[in-house]
Order: structure tokens, then C-alpha cells, then sequence
């Protein structure tokens, strides 16, 4: 009972004691009354040899890395440089040998381009021994059907004095005479062609001479065409001539074949050689039809040539032909031979 009314009577002092005063006096009874607690300044003195310490660690350990990363990125740079002067030798080396296949391929363009204009002169020659063995040939377009074989001979040998009155028939004998099938692109009702071999050659020129006038066949024959027996090839390069031959027909302009497959034009004296139609103009130059004078002045003049003064189409091809630096100028003299 008198450590209770004790303990009640200590509380009692102090709760009018304050609360720092009890702190201290608490805190002097838990240490046993030791020593008193160290300053900051003590506390800061030992903590520095730790930093100082960890400061070192860390720049040991940094200097580490950094040698580490050093030589690992040496490696792998002396790698990627050796991978690339691998490429850039790879590469020399391709660039070499695209080169040398670069002229190999320019030496074979130009040898097969040689060998195509070698090629076509042969051609060109075949061709013009093909027409040389047919120079006796004609043949004759729009004979009847009903004109039996046997009666051929007759039936022409009569066409051809029609045409040359004054010649003996003797002059007109010919070897052979026959009817040729009809090419698959004919129309089905027309007639087969006939070919023949005139045994003398003067005749069969002047026949063709004679035809050239355009009403040199009476109304009984009128329905013939007569013209010379030649190749295929010569035939498909003087097609690619027509743009000429309309333009120089169309200025009355005189002009013939050559052999082997050549236009030789005559004008005012002047004798040109058309030997391939690349010497001509580009369309549509001369492969629109002219039909007057006014026609080709305009065209000239669309292609920026004067054309004034001129009074007809002979003076207007006399002009291309007297002028080398006009745009029309297709013709490259050459004496014929």
C-alpha cells in the first residue's frame, strides 16, 4: 500500500515537471550515468578515411572499365577494318572485272555489228545473183483462166508485137511459159501469174520500156500488168523505197533501179545514188502524199525550210538537191556505176 500511494505521489510531482527536464533525466538513468554523448564534429572526423577510401575503390574500378571497354572497342574496330578493306578489295576487284567484261562486251557489239553488215552485203549479193539468173523472166498479171497452156505461147507472143510493132517474131521466141500458183494472201478469184523466159534479153527490156507509158496497152489488154520476175528480198527492199519512189513519181522527176537493190535518180545533169533508205529523210517528210506544190511548200515550211519563189514540185526537189544543209536533203551524190 505504501509503494502505490509512492508511485502515485512521484506522478503527481511530475506532471507539473517539464516534459525537457524529464528527457534528461530519463536519458542520464538508461546510460548508467556514462560518459556524455559524442559532438558532430567527432562523428564527421571518422566517417572521411571511409569516403576517401570508397572514392579510391570507385576510381580503380572505373579505370578498369575503361581500360576494359578500351581494348574491347580496339578489337572490335581493327575487326570492322578489316572487314571493310576485305569489301573494298571485293569491290576493286568486281570493278575490274565488270571493266574488262565492259570492253569484252563492246568488242563483241562491235564485231557482231560488223558481222551484220558483212551479213546483209552477202545478202545483198545472193539477191543480185537471184535476179541476175532471172534478168530473161517476166511475168504477166490478169491472163484468163480460160486461156488454155497450150495456147499461151500464141496468146503472148500476140501481146508482145502489140507492143513492139517493128519486131521480127523470131526476136520474141521464148524458152518457157507456165502458170505459177497463186500466193496464199491472193484473193480467191483471182488469176494465177505467168512466167516466162524471153531467149533473147533486148526484147525484154524493151518491153518494159514500152510500159512504162502508162497507155501503151490497148483496151484488149488493158487488164494485163506486165512486170520483171525478181527475188523476194529485192522485192521487200524496193517497198521500203516507195516513200521515194511516190515523192520522185508525184515531181516527174526520172529515176530507175540499180543492182544490187539501189534508186538512181537523174536531175538537171545530176546523176544521185540512193543506195539505202537511211540516207533518206525521216517521216513524215516525204511519206505523206504530195499532191501540189502548195502541199510541200507547207510541209517544208513546218520543218523551218523556205520555200518562196518556187513555181513548181521539179524546182522544189532541184532546191533539196542544190542545197546539202536542208533537213530534206536525202540525196547523197555518188556517181552511178
Amino acid at each position: 500500500m505504501a509503494s502505490s500511494k509512492t508511485r502515485k505521489t512521484a506522478e503527481k510531482s511530475n506532471f507539473f515537471t517539464p516534459k525537457s527536464s524529464l528527457q534528461k533525466c530519463s536519458a542520464s538513468s538508461q546510460d548508467g550515468g556514462g560518459s556524455p554523448p559524442a559532438s558532430p564534429e567527432s562523428h564527421s572526423g571518422a566517417v572521411l578515411p571511409d569516403l576517401a577510401a570508397f572514392a579510391s575503390m570507385m576510381e580503380g574500378m572505373l579505370a578498369t572499365l575503361s581500360t576494359t571497354l578500351t581494348s574491347h572497342l580496339d578489337a572490335v574496330s581493327a575487326d570492322k577494318r578489316q572487314d571493310i578493306k576485305a569489301i573494298g578489295d571485293r569491290t576493286a576487284h568486281l570493278e575490274d572485272k565488270m571493266a574488262d567484261m565492259a570492253e569484252a562486251h563492246h568488242t563483241m557489239a562491235a564485231r557482231v555489228e560488223g558481222l551484220e553488215d558483212m551479213m546483209q552485203q552477202h545478202a545483198s549479193k545472193i539477191a543480185d545473183l537471184e535476179d541476175r539468173s532471172r534478168r530473161h523472166n517476166l511475168k504477166i498479171r490478169g491472163i484468163s483462166e480460160t486461156v488454155h497452156p497450150k495456147d499461151l505461147t500464141p496468146y503472148v507472143t500476140d501481146l508482145f508485137s502489140h507492143l513492139l510493132p517493128g519486131v521480127s517474131l523470131e526476136s520474141l521466141l521464148m524458152d518457157r511459159i507456165h502458170s505459177i500458183p497463186k500466193p496464199p494472201s491472193a484473193p480467191s478469184k483471182a488469176t494465177r501469174e505467168v512466167i516466162l523466159q524471153m531467149h533473147y534479153f533486148k526484147p525484154r527490156e524493151d518491153i518494159l520500156k514500152v510500159l512504162r507509158n502508162p497507155e501503151a496497152l490497148d483496151i484488149e489488154y488493158a487488164h494485163l500488168a506486165i512486170f520483171p520476175d525478181l527475188s523476194k528480198a529485192t522485192l521487200q527492199q524496193r517497198r521500203n523505197y516507195r516513200p521515194f519512189t511516190t515523192a520522185l513519181r508525184d515531181t516527174g522527176m526520172s529515176h530507175r533501179w540499180g543492182y544490187p537493190t539501189k534508186l538512181i535518180v537523174h536531175n538537171e545533169g545530176t546523176t544521185t545514188v540512193i543506195s539505202s533508205i537511211e540516207e533518206g529523210p525521216s517521216p513524215p517528210t516525204i511519206s505523206c502524199p504530195i499532191r501540189s506544190t502548195q502541199s510541200l511548200k507547207r510541209e517544208l515550211k513546218r520543218n523551218g525550210t523556205t520555200a518562196e519563189g518556187l513555181q513548181d514540185l521539179t524546182d522544189v526537189f532541184s532546191l533539196i538537191l542544190r542545197h546539202r544543209e536542208c533537213p530534206h536533203n536525202f540525196f547523197k551524190p555518188k556517181r552511178a556505176g
